[in-house]
């Protein structure tokens, strides 16, 4: 079979599509065929090693991948996890960029045969992103003004329709082009506006009657992070879950005493490990708002799996909108 490894860090250009001999499913473990596999930007991070752990080498990519299963291990006796089923799985030490994929059982999802293969990518990384952000963390949006920072992305995409379903009084995206903007409207957003034009922060104001917001959700980083606090109400919240932009963001001090203002963070990881029984009733929940048609994915680019380091380079250019996958 084929898939993507990476033997040193670096750019796209690192990553090789290599013939392996199939792999054979242990104790617990189900084979897939992969049919989609998502693509992230914690990707980038793990093949430049400058994600949150180490990388090791030889490495394949992939945290989530779509598939039929085609073969058990010992002791698998679950009937959604048997052969002719398909789930979303899992794969915290990666190998999704694969034609057959290794999943433990205790990390595969059954999925409706309904839901698309490319769509359903999105539940595991960005779907529960979304969803414990927003349930987990903010947990109350009711009547609440709220600005989203890359709205057309993978994640803010599914942010601007939760917020919508969770009652926000004024979802407003931003993102870095106008046709990205649209794509932030499409999802449901009130108002979009392009964070590269000059007094974007002002913008904001005026689209939510001339009041600063009372929540921002934040994965840009560097200036688009340093600026967000001009549109940030007294007594408002930052969540900052990323920072595409790759560069630091810096805030005075001053705004926690003087406006009152609270800055916190998200790590998909750090729940998972921590809080599991919060991120499996996300799981949950996203597939049921999929199935029910209240939540779409939004997937701009589907890749074979030998066009992986145009995948890679088109998300490290920040030229993607919504989800990114391969297609062995």
């Amino acid at each position: 079979m084929q898939q993507v490894q990476f033997s040193e860090y670096g750019g796209a250009e690192v990553l090789q599509i290599v013939t392996v001999d199939k792999p054979q499913p242990q104790a617990g473990q189900v084979l897939i065929r992969v049919e989609a596999a998502g693509v992230n930007y914690s990707d980038i991070l793990r093949r430049k090693n400058t994600y949150f752990m180490p990388t090791p080498l030889p490495f394949v990519l992939g945290t989530e991948a779509v598939g039929e299963i085609v073969a058990v291990g010992e002791g698998v006796v679950d009937p959604p996890f048997q052969v002719g089923n398909r789930v979303l799985a899992i794969l915290p030490q990666g190998g999704g960029y694969a034609e057959y994929a290794l999943a433990a059982t205790q990390f595969c999802v059954p999925l409706p045969p309904t839901l698309d293969a490319a769509e359903a990518t999105a539940i595991f990384v960005q779907g529960s992103t979304a969803y414990l952000m927003l349930y987990e963390v903010v947990k109350d949006l009711a009547n609440r003004s709220v600005l989203i920072h890359a709205a057309a992305g993978g994640v803010g995409s599914i942010l601007v329709q939760l917020a919508k379903l969770a009652g926000a009084a004024t979802v407003i995206g931003t993102a870095s082009t106008d046709e990205k903007c649209a794509v932030a409207r499409s999802r449901g957003a009130d108002y979009t506006v392009n964070y590269t034009n000059s007094g974007w922060a002002d913008r904001v104001i005026s689209a939510n009657g001339g009041n600063k917001v009372d929540l921002i959700l934040e994965m840009v980083g560097g200036e688009i992070y340093a600026q967000s606090f001009a549109c940030l109400a007294t007594g408002g919240t930052m969540v900052v879950y990323g920072a595409a932009s790759g560069q630091k963001g810096f805030m005075h001090s001053e705004h926690f005493v003087d406006e009152n203002q609270t800055v916190t963070g998200f790590n998909l990881a750090w729940f998972i490990q921590n809080r599991m029984a919060q991120w499996q009733q996300a799981l949950g929940a996203v597939i049921g708002l999929m199935a029910e048609g209240k939540l779409r994915i939004h997937v701009q680019d589907s890749f074979p799996l030998q066009a992986v380091v145009d995948a890679h380079t088109r998300i490290e250019n920040r030229q993607t909108t919504g989800k990114v996958v391969l297609k062995p």
